[in-house]
Formats: structure tokens, sequence, C-alpha cells
């Protein structure tokens, strides 16, 4: 595992659609689109969730810190799926902002060419948000096919 959070901003590159899975103590789930991620090669990956839509999810990870990250290129259907333990969740700062505007750009971008109008994608809320923080522990390719689901392994592949 110690490899794949090396490679994990590789492993997340251009994939512009984000969904952050939690759970409640009852295992309900909760799901939220988040409007941006930053991964480091020490393991840890910050995804933003914008505080008008994310007070469930915020909710979950104080009581319980599991959390599951899903990204996906559009276009492709590229899909990887992390998962983790919340270790911050705070404000996230104006400096990050900019990180927050490319992610969602890119993703309106890709869901433009999918057929979905501009116009209404870029009334999405995005600011303010949440910085939420996770230790990653697992890494699953879950793009359509044979392989969805297999844990990622050094080099990338599965």
């Amino acid at each position: 595992m110690e490899r794949i959070r090396g490679e994990l901003p590789r492993i997340l590159e251009g994939l512009t659609a984000i969904a952050v899975g939690t759970r409640d103590a009852a295992l309900r789930p909760a799901c939220v689109q988040a409007v941006g991620l930053t991964a480091e090669p020490t393991g840890r990956l910050t995804v933003f969730v914008p505080e008008a839509t994310g007070e469930r999810t915020f909710v979950n990870l104080a009581a319980n810190g599991a959390v599951a990250v899903v990204a996906e290129k559009i276009l492709t259907h590229r899909t990887v799926q992390v998962k983790g333990r919340c270790v911050e969740v705070r404000p996230a700062r104006e400096a990050e902002r900019e990180i927050v505007e490319r992610c969602m750009g890119a993703f309106f971008d890709d869901a433009v060419v999918a057929g979905a109008p501009r116009g209404i994608l870029q009334r999405k809320n995005r600011w303010p948000c949440r910085a939420v923080t996770l230790e990653v522990a697992e890494v699953y390719e879950q793009t359509p096919g044979p392989r969805a689901g297999e844990p990622f392994v050094a080099g990338g592949t599965r």
C-alpha cells in the first residue's frame, strides 16, 4: 500500500466527477458531490465539499471518520475508488479556492462535451466549502469492465 500512496496523485489525475460517501451509526449512507481534490504522495487525499450540501457528510465524519471517495473521468468512465479514515475537516482556505475552481472548470468542460448545458452547470454551489482530508487505506479500480473492484498494486496497475 505504501507504493500506491506515492502514486496517488498520478492515479487520480484527470478524474473530474467526485463523490464522497460516508455512513452514520445505523449504517445509513450519505453521498455528496465534491468540488475538487488534491492528492499527496504521502497517502493523504483532500476533497472539497460545499457547505451548502455537505451537512450529513460532516456529521458522519465527526461520528466515525469512515469515508470513501469515487472519482471518474466522465468522457471515458475511468473510475477509481479510494477508502480511508478522515483525519481532518476544516473550512477551505481562500488560497484553496483556485483548486476548487480549476477542478470544477475541468468537470464543466467534460460535462458539456457529454451534453450538459454549461449555464446550468455553472450554477453549482461550490464555495464556501470544507476541506476533508483522509489517510488513504485502500485504492480500487472501478472503471466498468472485468477489473472493476480489483485493488491497485505498485505501478498503478491492478
